[in-house]
C-alpha cells in the first residue's frame, strides 16, 4: 500500500495539505489545484488506506459536509517522508539536483 502511494504524487500532496489542518474536499481542490476527479481518487485512496479520517457533520439546510484531516498512519508516512527527503537532499549530489527537486516540490 505504501508503493501505491509512493507512486501517486497528487495523494502525497493532499496528505501535505491536510497536515497543515483539516478541509472539505472544495478547500483541497483549491488549494492543490486539481480537477475534482482526481481529488477524489485521492480520498478514496487515502480514506481506504486509512491515511486520512473523514468526519461528517450535517447543516441546517440538510446537506452531510466532510472534513478530511491526517490520520495517525498519514502524520506517520508524513514523518517518514520527510526524513527520506531530507537525506535525499542531503545526497544531492549523487541522487541528481532535478530528482531532489521533484521530492522537494511536494512540501510546497
Amino acid at each position: 500500500m505504501i508503493v501505491d502511494l509512493l507512486g501517486h504524487k497528487d495523494y502525497i500532496r493532499v496528505l501535505v495539505t491536510l497536515d497543515k489542518k483539516p478541509m472539505y474536499f472544495n478547500q483541497l481542490q483549491r488549494a492543490l489545484n486539481l480537477n475534482p476527479t482526481q481529488i477524489d481518487r485521492a480520498l478514496r485512496f487515502l480514506r481506504k488506506g486509512l491515511w486520512i479520517t473523514p468526519r461528517t457533520m450535517a447543516t441546517d439546510r440538510g446537506r452531510i459536509l466532510v472534513e478530511y484531516s491526517l490520520g495517525k498512519r498519514g502524520a506517520a508516512f508524513l514523518k517518514s517522508f520527510k526524513t527520506f527527503s531530507d537525506d535525499a537532499q542531503r545526497r544531492k549530489v549523487s541522487l541528481g539536483s532535478t530528482e531532489v527537486a521533484e521530492l522537494q516540490s511536494l512540501y510546497h
